[in-house]
Formats: structure tokens, C-alpha cells, sequence
């Protein structure tokens, strides 16, 4: 592989700028972004460096599903006492400004921007092949704008930083208004689109940023700030390279990770040294978990919720392969509890799984479509092309019949049954939280959910808590409640 299988080489670098006097020569050892980027295979290795920031357990690996799943209605905790004031907190909605997973998940976003930066800041300039170049310079972007369009989405208004810079221009941050930060998102995944490819020939570029995942990914940023008519030219847009797999089972088996229905996953591969697997056996599968004939243990946090569970209709063919609600914790025991089994790799040695993790789907785009359409006017047309047709495509390939007019006669209606559909289609993929937080009715649906799963007559929950807290460390460091306050409620 050409992509993530590769130490993040930019994580090493020092990002300062440097003599031009030969006199006063750089250290090859002590290279910078300046002498760094030469050839194409140097810009490769630093767009690499920018995936590889999805691999990291302040990402995708580990903590963006405590801050996506966990916090909405879809997971909880198993051992809430031990990691009370933890992944607890975040559970529960009482985290305080010092919580780990929200530090992780706020510094892991800027590595992989860091990272971006330094690659654009020199790419212009390069001798590089031209094909190279576009490619190179839209991926950046492509990862620039997914990293913005998490943290947003987390935190609200974050510091927009486009360049690389020193360490006294980074404390002059300030936090940008959100809708700076979309314009600069849409703007970079409008670039990204122009310049990535349609595919790739070289199969070891499978799991690059396509023109189709710059498009998809524009789409859901446009639904997500409720612009429809322009969402649906970007997420028309995706292209024709892209379908539904026939079996949903199919999505997640780590050898069938060359499939249509991918446009964008973040790649790991068990068996390498250094490892390049994720951990998410270790910390998904309950506590004494038998299975092929070995005994392990793990930690059962993000754990399917009885809520979750409940919400699949019958004959739904993604319930047996999203979740279990028994397991056996012997050779001949079995006993109930729930686990996810999306990601159930056998890991090669601890921490070293080899199933991949889907960003964005075509489901997922096919459900925004019909969400987009509905909100700008409820139709009771069915077929390709209208918001019934794809809503009922991904329904069809579940084993469910379709929806009609009859039992969805409004928009109302409409409307909440595509978010029931994203839940089920879309479980585990760091996609609930943030369309609770989007829908009119996600603070309601989530008290609701605390009661009902947790007995908690008085939820700590409201708007104010729909977005998580800045940091205390950045507050901290930068020290300034006029251009870089706490979010409100913290």
C-alpha cells in the first residue's frame, strides 16, 4: 500500500523555517516542511502522513466513536465505575473541560490539518508532475476540510488556520465563527472536486480521496447547514462509479474492502510491524468474549444500546450483522449482552485489527438525497430519482418493504423516517450523534433515551450541551475569553 502503511513522516518534522545561506547548512537529520518537499515521492510520503492521522486514537481509532456513538443514543459504557469522569461523562453529558477523549479528539483534528497545511504551503511552488500535483494538492484539501467539518461539528467555532505557523502566531488563535469555518470547508472540497481523480488505475491507491468522495462529503456539509438545493447538486454529483452492495454483510468484511459502495474509509491493515491496525476488537467485545475457539477479553465500551436494538424492525438483515445481544463467554456458555460486530476482526496481536473504517457510504448518500428533497418540498412521487426511490433503495437492500404514501402522507413524516433509516443503515459510523444534533427534536430524543436506558429522572442535558467544551488546555494557553471563550455551559 502506497497510502496509510507508512510512519506519519511529517509527524516528525519541524515546522520553522530555515537559512538559505549554504553557509549555514540544515541538518539532514533535522529536516523541515522548507527542505522537505522536493520530489513527487516527497509529497506523497507528506499526504500520507496526513491519512495516517486517521488511524490515530485521538481520530477514528479510538476516540471519535466515544464523541459520536457513545455520546448519542446508539452506545454506552460498560464499566461506568472505572471510567467515571471518562468515557462516562460523555456518555452521561456531565463531562468537564478536562476530559481526555475531548482533548484527543480536538488535537487529533489539528495533526491532521498540521499536516495538510504543510503539504499546500509547498505544492504550488514544486516542479512536481502536474497529474501529481492535483492529485496531492486535492487530497490535502479533501482531509483539511473532513478534519474542519469534525471539529465544527464538535465544538463550534475553532480557530481556522490555512497556513503553517510559528509557535507565537498559533497563541494569537481565535476561534472563527462556524459559518467561517463552512466557507473555508466548502471551499476546499470545491477545490478537492476539480482536482482528484474519478478512480484510481494503481490498486494500491484504493482508499485515496476520489472527486466522488470530495463530492459526497460537500453534500453532507451542505445538508448539514440545512442548504438543499446545493446539497443535492453536490451529492448528484458523486458520480456513477458508486452503488449499493448487494449483502450489507458484505460492507465490512476486511477482504472486501475494494467495493462500490465505499466512497471514503479509513484504511488499517493487521499483521504489519509497525502496526497499522486499529483496536477496536479489543475495545468493543465484551469483557470475557469466546470466539473461534479462544478466549478474550475486552472492554464492551461502545456498546449497543437496548434503545438501538429495539429500533430495527423485523426481518431487518442489518441487525445480525451490526450487533449481538448474546455472546458466549466459554466454549459451551452462552449468555445475553450487547456487542458491536461490524468491526469483529480477529486482531492479528493486541490492538491490531484489520477492519476498516467506513467515513462515507453510498447509502449514506443516497439517504441525504432523500432527506434533501423532502425539505424542500414533501412529494408523493416514487421511483428512481425522487426521495421515496432512495429512501426505498436502501430500505430494499436491508429485506424491508418499502415505505409508501400512505404510511409517510407529509413531510413530517417523511422526515422522521429517514432518520430512523440512518439510524439502522448508518449504526456505529460516527453518524448519530450528529444527526441528533442537527434534527429540531435531538435534545428531546436524547433525554428520552437517558431516562428510558439510565433511570435518570433529571438528564444534564440541554441545546447548550449539544456541542462538547473547548479544551481547558487551550483555554489555558490561550488565555483570552474575548477572541477564545468556553463554549456556553461549561
Amino acid at each position: 500500500m502506497k497510502r496509510q502503511y507508512i510512519l506519519p513522516l511529517l509527524g516528525m518534522l519541524t515546522f520553522s523555517a530555515c537559512s538559505k545561506d549554504f553557509i549555514n547548512l540544515t541538518p539532514q537529520s533535522n529536516q523541515t516542511t522548507a527542505t522537505f518537499f522536493k520530489t513527487a515521492s516527497d509529497f506523497e510520503q507528506g499526504v500520507n502522513a496526513i491519512y495516517d492521522g486517521l488511524q490515530s486514537t485521538q481520530t477514528y481509532g479510538k476516540a471519535y466513536y466515544y464523541l459520536m456513538e457513545v455520546r448519542s443514543d446508539n452506545t454506552d459504557i460498560w464499566d461506568r465505575g472505572a471510567l467515571a469522569g471518562v468515557a462516562s461523562q460523555v456518555d452521561f453529558f456531565t463531562e468537564v473541560t478536562t476530559n481526555p477523549f475531548i482533548s484527543d479528539g480536538y488535537a487529533g483534528a489539528y495533526v491532521i490539518i498540521t499536516r495538510a497545511n504543510a503539504v499546500l504551503d509547498q505544492i504550488d511552488a514544486s516542479s512536481i508532475p502536474d497529474a501529481s500535483k492535483k492529485q496531492y494538492k486535492g487530497e490535502a484539501l479533501f482531509l483539511r476540510a473532513l478534519s474542519y467539518f469534525n471539529l465544527v461539528r464538535l465544538y463550534g467555532p475553532v480557530p481556522l488556520v490555512t497556513k503553517m505557523e510559528t509557535t507565537s502566531q498559533a497563541l494569537n488563535h481565535k476561534r472563527n465563527a462556524t459559518a467561517e469555518v463552512y466557507t473555508q470547508i466548502e471551499n476546499d472540497l470545491q477545490a478537492a472536486v476539480t482536482l482528484l481523480p474519478g478512480s484510481y488505475t494503481n490498486a494500491g491507491d484504493y482508499g485515496r480521496a476520489t472527486a466522488g468522495s470530495a463530492s459526497g462529503l460537500l453534500g453532507k456539509v451542505l445538508v448539514t447547514q440545512k442548504k438543499w438545493a446545493t446539497a443535492l447538486t453536490a451529492l448528484k454529483n458523486v458520480g456513477n462509479g458508486y452503488s449499493l452492495v448487494n449483502e450489507y454483510a458484505d460492507l465490512y468484511k476486511p477482504a472486501n474492502v475494494v467495493n462500490p459502495e465505499i466512497l471514503f474509509a479509513v484504511r488499517f491493515k493487521k499483521g504489519l510491524n509497525p502496526s497499522e491496525g486499529n483496536n477496536y476488537f479489543a475495545d468493543m467485545v465484551p469483557v470475557s468474549f469466546y470466539y473461534n475457539g479462544v478466549l478474550y477479553g475486552g472492554s464492551n465500551n461502545n456498546r449497543p444500546t437496548h434503545d438501538l436494538v429495539a429500533a430495527y424492525e423485523a426481518g431487518d438483515k442489518r441487525l445480525g450483522v451490526s450487533l449481538d445481544t448474546i455472546y458466549n463467554n466459554s466454549a459451551t456458555n452462552v449468555v445475553k449482552g450487547n456487542y458491536i460486530k461490524k468491526y469483529l476482526d480477529v486482531p492479528g496481536a493486541t490492538n491490531d485489527g484489520g477492519s476498516n473504517f467506513p467515513v462515507l457510504r453510498y447509502a449514506d448518500i443516497l439517504l441525504l438525497q432523500a432527506e434533501a428533497l423532502n425539505e424542500q418540498a414533501y412529494s408523493a412521487a416514487t421511483g428512481a430519482g425522487t426521495a421515496f426511490g432512495f429512501l426505498n433503495a436502501v430500505r430494499k437492500r436491508a429485506g424491508l418493504p418499502e415505505k409508501t404514501v400512505a404510511e409517510l402522507p407529509d413531510q413530517a413524516s417523511f422526515r422522521n423516517a429517514v432518520f430512523r433509516e440512518r439510524r439502522t443503515e448508518l449504526a456505529f459510523e460516527n453518524d448519530r450523534w450528529f444527526d441528533l444534533a442537527r434534527s429540531t427534536n435531538g435534545v428531546a430524543v436524547l433525554q428520552a433515551h437517558l431516562k428510558q436506558e439510565y433511570n435518570l429522572a433529571t438528564p444534564v442535558l440541554n441545546a447548550d450541551r449539544l456541542l462538547f467544551p473547548i479544551p481547558q488546555r487551550e483555554i489555558n494557553i490561550h488565555n483570552d475569553p474575548a477572541n477564545f471563550p468556553q463554549n456556553k455551559g461549561y
